[in-house]
């Protein structure tokens, strides 16, 4: 294959120096992505309280969002084609920083709701669109960094909300606070909007082509699309079954004492950000294809330590590796895709995926639950592993007929 046939091909977008101010900015964006995650826990206490709710009801608020979120998610290669992926971004960081002001001012239990709904359409966006961004533009090393960021910002969130709650600030402010910093954002993007431009593919002159346009159904006519659907589906429905279930086994079904998992599940979830961090060091000296097949063959080595469990110390630091293991897997797939679907196809493709991920994070934590109670919870363990193991599978399919 020619030089100028492989740019074509991969995107050499990625190969220009990227805009440090426009990296930095898309980190910032992705801590903010992450933060409202990890505040939602540590208000709804004081969420409960304030509207009389049952403890239930929290998943209402999580439908809702996911709901959004997928539509926009699904829908972002065709929105990045009509308004641009600065636009895109400016629209969708006002509209979650609006979301998230709502939230600390809602004065009833359904504008909660419309609120997050809200949110999960502005996430959405943010999501697909800095994925394609970062997709088409940057290397490896750079998009691990991004998904780093996201981690981040799920570890600050906690730690906002509970600090203001030791202040006895109402969680409302947490949300509102979080909300302006969000909208503020905007105008950082707005400043370098011309620097947001998606370079697909170059001449042999080096100026950059447009994106051609492919319909939906155009890119989902593809199987090898839809291979890469579900490797995301399974991706992150592994990583959160994982981190969702395993405190719950170790309490209930080993044992073990509970500030012993506690903690050891919070070493799952800071491998799984440190992973990324360290990732981003060394992910330009290893080619994506192996290096993904490596971690999720690592991650399989893990799950089977975990259901194994000859003593518990192996388990938690199989749960350890995994979390390690799969850290980089999902910002190699995003920037593989390019190359693997060809860049047009790609743009509408980055969003399915996002989806197929969202996706897997509602139905798979719950299917392994639903089995748990047909039987014990040491099935979960291996429904991971099967999961790692068909993942590993379409992996090998999808490399394959990219060949």
């Amino acid at each position: 294959m020619s030089t100028e046939h492989r740019a074509a091909v991969t995107g050499v977008a990625r190969r220009h120096s990227p805009t440090l101010m426009v990296v930095v900015i898309a980190y910032l964006v992705f801590i903010f992505l992450g933060i409202p995650d990890g505040m939602l826990g540590i208000a709804w206490p004081s969420m409960r309280g304030d509207f009389g709710l049952a403890l239930g009801q929290m998943g209402v608020l999580l439908t809702a969002s996911t709901a959004g979120f997928l539509i926009t998610s699904f829908s972002a290669g065709r929105l990045i084609t009509v308004l641009g992926v600065s636009r895109l971004l400016i629209i969708t960081t006002i509209l979650r920083g609006v979301a998230l002001i709502a939230m600390g001012l809602a004065p009833s239990w359904p504008a909660l709701v419309a609120a997050f709904l809200v949110f999960g359409l502005a996430s959405g966006g943010i999501d697909g669109g800095l994925n394609t961004y970062f997709a088409m533009n940057f290397s490896p090393r750079l998009m691990n960094w991004l998904h780093a960021s996201f981690g981040l910002g799920a570890t600050l969130g906690p730690i906002l909300m509970t600090v203001l709650l030791s202040m006895e600030v109402a969680w409302r402010w947490g949300y509102i606070v979080v909300g302006l910093l969000q909208a503020a954002l905007a105008l950082l993007i707005f400043i370098r909007a011309d620097a947001w431009e998606l370079r697909s593919a170059t001449h042999s002159d080096g100026a950059a082509r447009k994106l051609e346009k492919i319909s939906y159904r155009a890119t989902l006519r593809r199987p090898i699309v839809w291979v890469n659907i579900l490797i995301f589906f399974l991706y992150s429905g592994t990583e959160i079954t994982a981190g969702n279930w395993m405190y719950t086994i170790f309490t209930e079904s080993r044992g073990v004492p509970v500030t012993t998992a506690g903690f050891w599940v919070s070493v799952y979830w800071a491998s799984f950000t440190a992973g990324r961090i360290v990732f981003g060091f060394v992910a330009n000296r290893f080619k994506p294809v192996h290096a993904t097949r490596a971690m999720i063959a690592t991650g399989a080595l893990a799950a089977t330590l975990i259901w194994w469990n000859p003593a518990d110390l192996v388990s938690f630091l199989a749960l350890a590796l995994m979390g390690f293991a799969m850290s980089p897997i999902f910002p190699l797939l995003m920037s593989t895709t390019p190359a693997r679907l060809g860049v047009a196809d790609a743009t509408n493709a980055i969003g399915f995926q996002v989806a197929g991920a969202s996706i897997g994070i509602a139905v798979l934590p719950g299917l392994a639950g639903a089995l748990a109670e047909r039987s014990s919870l040491e099935v979960i363990p291996p429904f991971i592993l099967l999961a790692t193991i068909l993942m590993f599978v379409l992996h090998e399919v999808a490399v394959r007929r990219h060949r």
